[in-house]
């Protein structure tokens, strides 16, 4: 894609300002030149919209930069000597006069708006320039006459008006289309002006289509009043590029009787086309914006592959062409996004915004869309096999045959994140997220051949956490008790022997779990002594579930393991250590947030599975309900205030903070946060940890904050009334203050910054909303039923048969996929207070929590149990759950 240089965008200008172009004919012609490149006074000439001449005489009439007649003039071998042959036809300039005494040489320039080639000009001759400007077929006569070095033909010198101009205008007067006093009046105008004959016509009265008749019959071409209804067949649009087609005005169409057949705008590059092609052609001519508008129709896409390469001299026009009628062989895919909206997993409007970033920020379609949290994995792996026509294979759904994954080297496997599913006779249905991967098919082709099994390959689609959990569960897999006998082996209670981190079974225990955890979706593990042996337990969507136990003898070991991986002092037992580490085993890549903690059995081990910043979602997939997700959006949206994120450990407050900075930390902005600790890494983003050895508290870092220009604050929590009042001030002197508070509800979070010291008027000021939030567990989609609702969970939460009138309720009953729980996953309920005049008043009055609620629930504030209740009769959750995670 070629861009317009300095000198461009100001002819561009000026011809519009003149109004020598309409806006549609600049826009036009930006468009050929992006895709044929070259200068943008080149492309108007070759378009037929103005002359050279025309051109320049606009550019002296704006500039003063005068045109001078470089094909009549004899220049001396000393000033020409003054820059080297190459130089000249490079920078398409040629010094015509000099002035020795001034140190002045006079140049032409086909582009003497270029001020680039200018100043290296002056470099070249070490002297002032006093530009001019020659057309550009002047100075290819003077380039081939005067440097006779260079070996070029010389071209016929420019002339009047063409043979072909005279005759078109002697035919129309000849039809009793045109007087003759027209005529001469339009050639005294062109002789004036260097206006093209045609342009000037038309002017002066004589239809377009008066015009491009008489011109058809004078080629000898048939004219086109009308392109519509043609339907241009791709074999034959293949046989000229998308930029030659541009650049010729030129579109060929089908095949009649042996021939191409091609529609032209300007019947001047009929040669030049018919040279191009290479076989025998019939042209046709048509209106510009006849042709225009096939053009679109014959050539949709911009900036095509092939034509790219053909472009950067990578490849020839006959292997494209050829690699064109290969492409045109295979069955045609739907573009993606259409598939998902005909498939329904995706909104028009959600795949039109997701065009739009893709455009801006580069990647995939399918990429943003699962980014913005508009598109579930599944649900776009689902999209893709229905685009290239593959199977689509969920492996919870469709176990794979354990069997089949002994046909493939593991390393293989984790290369090209591909597993083998199973045998349909001598096929191997291989499951690939992008079955389009040649490479990835060739090698498991040769490996299977190594192997001496004569198989083919056939692709299907799974989402990529599906094959890595698959990859990690039959080739990583070791067995526990086989690692607990060995853990147990020899072991002395009271010796503390660091194990070998390569060979130990301890090290190979806990690589095991961390996987198990990884592959379960586990938060945490938890390695716990007890009086005779250790339990291990993970926990998954909020509950604790025992994974296993092992010997009382193993916990050292374990424990040294962990707190090695950690940094930590494996000869410290006394008191708690935490750590970090980012742990990388085979596919599984996970930062792990590590604890331990003396009991009176001996330590304890906490390993928190922390996700990618990458996992974090776009604020659309936070799960808020239809009209709270509007309000959430306003009050994020704001320049300054503080908005407070509030609820128990364990209830997502990171992740939302996060997912909200994901949105509004924008490049413009300079974000800074202050965690303990730091749980996503977020680029673009300025992360401080709290460094309480080394004074470094939250209520500092804000101080220090201050001192940065900050556009956005986020502060891990607020949990002293220093910090409380620092956080206050910030957002008062016009900073966006993001922060969490451990709170029941919404309201509550007002009375807690009130205990804590910061005056009313100044939180009535400064508060611009508060967001309360719980994580409930989802129902298990594989055994979810409809059942009756409880009489006593009903009574508890204040319903009556009425209200539950026609809703329906489910139910998860159980099963191998969501061990047996009826949960999978978990989901958020919200309670959005946002803070208008009236609760600002009531705060200044000092007004309760529940008077303060009471007031935002009139103002249609859901709580979060009536969130809660909303999310059970949209099958998401059970009211049990909701019962249990609320208080009201």
């Amino acid at each position: 894609m070629s861009v317009l240089t300095i000198g461009d965008k100001r002819l561009g200008a000026i011809l519009l300002d003149a109004g020598l172009l309409t806006d549609e004919e600049l826009q036009m012609a930006l468009e050929k030149h992006r895709e044929v490149g070259g200068s943008l006074a080149e492309v108007i000439v070759d378009s037929g919209l103005l002359s050279e001449r025309r051109i320049a005489q606009a550019i002296e009439d704006h500039f003063g930069i005068p045109l001078v007649e470089l094909h009549t003039l004899e220049i001396p071998p000393k000033v020409k000597a003054l820059l080297p042959a190459e130089k000249a036809k490079e920078l398409q300039a040629i010094p015509f006069a000099l002035d020795e005494e001034a140190g002045v040489v006079r140049v032409a320039f086909v582009n003497p708006l270029d001020t680039l080639a200018l100043e290296e000009v002056e470099d070249l001759t070490g002297m002032v320039v006093e530009p001019y400007q020659a057309t550009k077929s002047a100075f290819l006569y003077a380039l081939a006459k005067n440097y006779p070095e260079l070996n070029l033909p010389l071209p016929p010198p420019p002339s009047g008006p063409s043979r072909e101009e005279l005759k078109v205008g002697e035919l129309l007067v000849e039809k009793g289309l045109l007087d003759r006093n027209t005529l001469e009046e339009a050639l005294v105008e062109q002789e004036k002006t260097g206006d093209l004959l045609g342009r000037i016509l038309v002017r002066k009265g004589l239809p377009e289509e008066v015009l491009y008749r008489v011109l058809a019959e004078q080629k000898g071409m048939e004219f086109l009043p009308s392109t519509r209804g043609l339907s241009p067949d791709p074999a034959a649009t293949n046989l000229l590029l998308r930029s030659d087609a541009l650049r010729y005005s030129a579109v060929p169409v089908g095949f009649n009787n042996g021939e191409v057949e091609v529609v032209l705008a300007d019947p001047r590059h009929k040669e030049a086309v018919a040279e191009l092609l290479g076989r025998p052609a019939r042209f046709l001519l048509t209106l510009p914006k006849e042709w225009e508008a096939l053009f679109h129709q014959a050539y949709p896409e911009k900036s095509r592959l092939g034509e790219v390469l053909v472009q950067e001299g990578r490849l020839s026009q006959e292997e494209l062409r050829e690699a064109l009628e290969v492409q045109r062989r295979l069955p045609k895919a739907k573009p993606l996004g259409e598939i998902l909206v005909e498939l329904g997993l995706a909104r028009p409007e959600d795949v039109e915004e997701a065009l739009k970033k893709q455009r801006q920020g580069g990647g995939r379609l399918e990429d943003t869309l699962v980014a913005s949290g508009k598109l579930k994995p599944e649900a776009l792996a689902q999209a893709v096999a229905a685009q290239l026509g593959y199977t689509y294979i969920n492996p919870e759904e469709n176990p794979p045959d354990p069997g089949a994954a002994l046909l493939l080297p593991e390393d293989l496997a984790r290369r090209y994140g591909v597993f083998p599913h199973h045998l349909e006779g001598k096929t191997l249905v291989l499951l690939m997220k992008d079955p389009r991967n040649i490479l990835a098919l060739d090698d498991v082709r040769l490996a299977l051949k190594r192997k001496g099994l004569a198989y083919e390959v056939q692709p299907a689609v799974a989402t990529e956490a599906a094959i890595t959990k698959l990859i990690e569960r039959f080739y990583g897999k070791e067995e526990l008790g086989e690692i607990a006998k060995e853990l147990s082996k020899g072991y002395q209670e009271e010796e503390a022997v660091a194990p070998e981190l390569d060979e130990s079974a301890a090290q190979k225990f806990v690589k095991q779990v961390i996987r198990e955890a990884y592959l379960q979706d586990a938060s945490d593990i938890h390695i716990e002594p007890r009086q005779s042996d250790v339990l291990v337990r993970l926990r998954i969507d909020g509950t604790l579930r025992q994974y296993t136990t092992l010997p009382k003898g193993a916990l050292n070991s374990i424990i040294s393991v962990v707190k090695i991986m950690g940094g930590l002092n494996i000869a410290e037992r006394r008191l708690p250590q935490d750590g970090r580490v980012r742990y990388r085993e085979g596919a599984i890549d996970v930062d792990l947030r590590l604890s331990t903690l003396p009991t009176v059995y001996g330590e304890k081990a906490v390993m928190r599975l922390l996700k990618k910043a990458a996992d974090i979602p776009e604020i659309e997939g936070l799960g808020f309900a239809p009209g709270v997700f509007e309000r959430f959006q306003e009050v994020i949206s704001k320049p300054y205030g503080i908005f407070l994120i509030t609820g128990p450990t364990g209830s997502g407050k990171s992740f939302t903070t996060f997912s909200i900075l994901k949105r509004i930390a924008t490049p413009d902005k300079n974000t800074q946060t202050i965690e303990d600790p730091v749980e996503y890494e977020i680029p673009g983003i300025n992360q401080t940890q709290v460094n309480p050895q080394a004074g470094l508290t939250f209520a500092r870092a804000l101080r220090a904050f201050l001192r940065q220009d900050p556009d956005i604050i986020m502060v891990g929590e607020i949990r002293d009334s220093e910090t409380a009042k620092i956080a206050t001030e910030a957002a008062l002197t016009g900073h966006l203050v993001i922060a969490t508070l451990h709170t029941n509800d919404a309201a509550q979070a007002i009375t807690r910054l009130d205990e804590m010291g910061v005056e009313l008027f100044n939180i009535s000021a400064a508060l611009i909303g508060v967001l309360s939030q719980r994580l409930v567990r989802r129902i298990c989609d594989h055994c979810k039923v409809e059942v009756k609702p409880d009489p006593e969970v009903l009574r508890r939460l204040g319903l009556s048969q009425e209200e539950i009138q026609g809703a329906k309720l489910y139910k998860g009953m159980g099963c191998e996929r969501c061990g047996g729980t009826g949960y999978k996953g978990r989901y958020a309920i919200h309670e959005l207070l946002v803070v208008d005049d009236e609760i600002r008043h009531a705060i200044v009055a000092g007004k309760s929590a529940t008077e303060i609620k009471e007031i935002a629930r009139k103002k249609g504030m859901k709580t979060l149990r009536e969130d809660g209740i909303y999310k059970a009769f949209q099958g998401i959750t059970t009211l049990e759950e909701v019962l249990a995670r609320t208080i009201e």
